[in-house]
């Protein structure tokens, strides 16, 4: 069975009372999906730490070349997301901020950021996520009991 990925970005730009808006799309059809969505309330960082981190069990991902589509948000607080541990021990997939989707395709079209790249990671058998310490200004969400949700979906190719 067939899946489809849209990843679709729109610009708007105001200036002297007019506005210009315009959307650039891309689709991408492949034969397999891995799609998670995970809610955590924030909790107190450990002692000697920071910021509490927590991993995302069931997200497993073997062969970063075969993705051709990759959308990952997280809301509720800015943070990273890696692969296999945090980034001290892991590897480092994105840095986001709340409800800001990083968003790949392999025909690049509707990337974002500009210039983001495949932050797929072979041999993943967890993803971590680890939020920015609270900010009053550059991350006041990051509270005790407020929800934080990673949303991750990815289309590959499953043939080796």
């Amino acid at each position: 069975m067939a899946f489809t990925h849209t990843n679709k970005v729109t610009y708007n730009y105001s200036s002297g009372g007019k506005e210009l808006d315009t959307s650039v799309s891309v689709s991408e059809t492949n034969d397999a999906e891995a799609n998670i969505e995970e809610a955590h309330t924030l909790i107190a960082p450990v002692t000697g730490s920071s910021r509490h981190q927590w991993d995302v069990p069931g997200f497993e991902f073997a062969t970063a070349s075969s993705a051709r589509s990759v959308y990952i948000r997280l809301d509720g607080t800015d943070g990273s997301v890696s692969a296999n541990g945090d980034p001290d021990t892991g590897t480092a997939m994105v840095t986001l901020k709340a409800g800001v989707p990083y968003v790949w395709s392999y025909n690049a079209a509707a990337n974002h950021p500009v210039g983001a790249t495949n932050p797929m990671v072979d041999a993943t058998l967890k993803l971590t996520v680890k939020p920015d310490s609270y900010s009053e200004v550059n991350n006041p969400l990051n509270v005790v009991d407020n929800i934080a949700t990673l949303v991750v979906r990815v289309l590959y190719d499953p043939t080796p």
